[in-house]
């Protein structure tokens, strides 16, 4: 490795190479949007390969709580290690690049047996949502598993560790006789495998190296996981407390804040943002929204918006396709459109096949039936291919037998789509292998993970398509030209149901007649700073521009519609725009 090279990729930020070339073994990074983490992650993985570190016959432990996440990981460091070093593909093996499940499962495969023999047979079990496991048990036994999984998803650590043995005694002598096993169910039995010292301890010694990525939306459960790999090993966080979304299913608010003193840890913090360095207006938009998302209080800093605002619904969703089709043919730029809920998107996807404009529907939901069903047939046909033999012929074979089964997938037409959009990114996801350069083996075994892990949207990156309709959480990780976040309404985004029927109830906002404010309240500090932080999720998903929009008129109940708190933050401006002035501008 020539170290000069790594110099020379980060010559322009001293806190990335002050991080890169440190020698402390417990350290904290936080990482705004576009502030390089991911380039500079990779670095630090070369450097302590190549310095002697970790051991030739030891490992790096890459892991992260989302699938899009860790797929991320294993891409960039297949496309940035030969930048920095030679013999890559041999260094590449030395890095594990896992989510916290699929981590988990590789544990049950080798060793779950010691905790029940069922689990040798752990291939044939399904894995179920709690919710769903409970509804089959009696009343005592489902309610340990709902109270279980409201203390994770509250994060709630007194609870959970109350909990979580009478939650394995159900697991164990009630769900593994039934061949299933929950979600939760998977971490708690890799912790409970962890808990035995000659397990742990051979993991801390063969993961010299562990890095946790996006560290923010850990769960307490992944939490307690982590926990036992550590040992004299290094270990290195990333992440940005206000790029956490998942707290609805207890990812612990303030994470990051609470490393560096659990781990006595060194702290460096990215300053530098790179995606909109050429933005005056929206760098400090990002500064603006940050602070907000940070202190949950009024602040200082100013910031603007490009907000259009539309005399109700039918309006907005006309004046975004004009939008959409406006960039589309403009230039050959790509635009996402992105939601906060799926069928947010059903108008906007609807006008744009009457219009016949080209566009990428990625507006379903990992929980929908078609969805669940896609993953098993890909998942079927594809272990059909003898193991290590992912050639181009039999991974097209493969394609046309799932295409053979599309009626399998869906019974409504209305769901075809989800069909259509999820066997476009498998065909993609097999063209892109075609480039990786690395054995057939290890080609299979990559692309067995995108599928066993429900990681196929990742393939959004590669598509040709340059309209995007997904939401907000499946944008995680990626970047547009163009984004537009349309429906900013208040009981729509944020969710009535989860976020303002509470608030209201507690007084925790000021509603004009087209408008709503945030109190700042404390009994909903945590859902406002969630929709604080996917609304800056949102914003920073775009290289260039993001465009706004709101409608006001009565909804379905004659109630007027409200913009939300979000863009009526004090000190943010709103700037009216129409698209043929965008245009020109572009």
């Amino acid at each position: 490795m020539d170290i000069e090279k790594i110099r020379e990729l980060h010559s322009n930020d001293a806190d990335q190479l002050d991080f890169i070339f440190s020698n402390d073994s417990r350290i904290v990074v936080t990482a705004p949007a576009g502030c390089g983490k991911t380039t500079a992650m990779v670095s630090k993985v070369a450097r302590e390969l190549c310095s002697g570190k970790v051991g030739h016959n030891k490992k790096v432990l890459a892991m992260t709580f989302s699938v899009n996440a860790a797929i991320k990981i294993k891409d960039s460091l297949k496309k940035l290690l030969p930048e920095l070093m030679e013999e890559t593909p041999q260094l590449l093996k030395r890095v594990d690049v896992s989510n916290y499940h699929h981590f988990a499962l590789r544990l049950l495969y080798k060793y779950g047996y010691s905790l029940n023999e069922r689990l040798l047979n752990l291939s044939e079990f399904q894995i179920q949502d709690d919710e769903i496991a409970a509804s089959n048990l009696i009343e005592r036994d489902s309610q340990i598993i709902r109270d279980f999984n409201e203390a994770i998803n509250a994060a709630d650590t007194g609870m959970v560790y109350a909990k979580i043995f009478d939650y394995w005694n159900i697991l164990n002598e009630k769900l593994f006789c039934r061949n299933i096993i929950t979600y939760n169910g998977i971490l708690v039995a890799a912790i409970k495998l962890l808990a035995n010292e000659s397990i742990s301890s051979f993991y801390q010694k063969y993961y010299q190296m562990i890095i946790i990525d996006e560290f923010q939306d850990t769960n307490l459960l992944g939490f307690m996981l982590i926990q036992n790999l550590v040992s004299d090993n290094m270990i290195v966080f990333l992440g940005d407390d206000i790029q956490k979304i998942y707290g609805f299913i207890g990812a612990v608010d303030g994470a990051m804040g609470r490393l560096t003193e659990r781990f006595n840890a060194t702290q460096y913090n990215f300053k530098t943002n790179y995606r909109f360095q050429h933005n005056e207006r929206l760098k400090q938009l990002d500064t603006f929204v940050r602070e907000y998302a940070k202190n949950y209080r009024k602040t200082d800093v100013k910031g603007n918006i490009l907000l259009k605002k539309l005399p109700n619904s039918q309006e907005e969703t006309a004046f975004v396709v004009e939008g959409i089709k406006s960039i589309y043919e403009a230039n050959d730029c790509n635009v996402a459109v992105l939601l906060r809920a799926g069928w947010q998107g059903n108008e906007i996807a609807e006008q744009l096949q009457q219009l016949n404009i080209p566009f990428f529907n990625a507006l379903y939901s990992e929980t929908d039936t078609e969805f669940k069903r896609f993953y098993t047939i890909a998942r079927e046909e594809y272990h059909k291919i003898p193991s290590g033999k992912a050639l181009q012929k039999e991974l097209k074979k493969c394609l046309t037998a799932v295409k053979e089964r599309e009626n399998e997938i869906y019974d409504e037409p209305s769901k075809k789509y989800i069909f259509d959009s999820l066997y476009h990114l498998l065909d993609k996801l097999f063209v892109v292998s075609h480039d990786w350069e690395e054995t057939l083996k290890d080609k299979y075994i990559d692309i067995d993970f995108y599928l066993e892990n429900n990681g196929l949207k990742h393939m959004m990156e590669y598509i040709d398509e340059r309209i995007i309709l997904t939401t907000i959480h499946s944008a995680k990780g990626l970047e547009w030209d163009y984004v537009i976040i349309p429906q900013m309404i208040a009981g729509i985004y944020p969710s009535y149901r989860h976020v303002c029927k509470e608030c209201q109830a507690v007084g925790g906002c000021n509603q004009g007649f087209d408008y709503c404010e945030t109190l700042f309240s404390k009994e909903v500090e945590v859902s406002i700073k969630d929709e604080i932080n996917t609304f800056y999720v949102a914003l920073t998903r775009a290289k260039k521009e993001v465009f706004i929009t709101t409608y006001s008129g009565n909804n379905q109940w004659n109630y007027p519609n409200k913009s939300n708190c979000l863009i009526n933050l004090e000190g943010l401006t709103q700037t009216d725009y129409d698209w043929y002035a965008v245009i020109e501008a572009i």
